[in-house]
């Protein structure tokens, strides 16, 4: 190779990708967190679930420095923390929802949310519903008679 450019260009794009790859090959994985700390890390979010999580909190939890834990459990669950939690806190809500008339304030407030305001505009992102709409498709029927 003198520096001129390939008369193949894709077989130098190829070969470059093969080198790649056997490369990757032979590069171990990306660990996320132990077990252990994983487990700690997701009990600490579900008793808090309604509560002001913090990352710092969680990593606490977890035994492992805030910008570790924020790697790792990423590699772990493939989310960062915060939209595991915020997933978490969704899923939570659409279930209240589904069951039937809890005011959607107290919904919001039981899962930490800021306010009403906060919760509805995060809820209609993530569902592509506001609450309310979300709650008139899945409550169940109640019968009169």
């Amino acid at each position: 190779m003198d520096g001129s450019p390939s008369l193949f260009p894709l077989e130098s794009t190829l070969a470059h990708s093969t080198s790649a790859r056997m490369y990757a090959d032979n590069v171990p994985a990306p660990r996320g967190l132990g077990a252990r700390a994983l487990a700690r890390a997701l009990d600490h979010i579900e008793r808090h679930i309604g509560d002001s999580l913090t990352l710092t909190d969680i990593a606490a939890a977890a035994c492992v420095s805030r910008f570790h834990f924020a790697r790792l459990f990423r590699v772990s669950t493939g989310q960062s923390p915060m939209e595991y939690v915020l997933a978490k806190r969704i899923a939570l809500a659409k279930a209240q929802l589904a069951r039937g008339p809890q005011k959607i304030s107290a919904t919001a407030a039981s899962l930490g949310f800021f306010d009403q305001s906060h919760f509805t505009r995060t809820f209609r992102r993530m569902t592509g519903y506001s609450p309310r709409e979300f709650r008139h498709l899945h409550a169940p029927v109640t019968r009169h008679g």
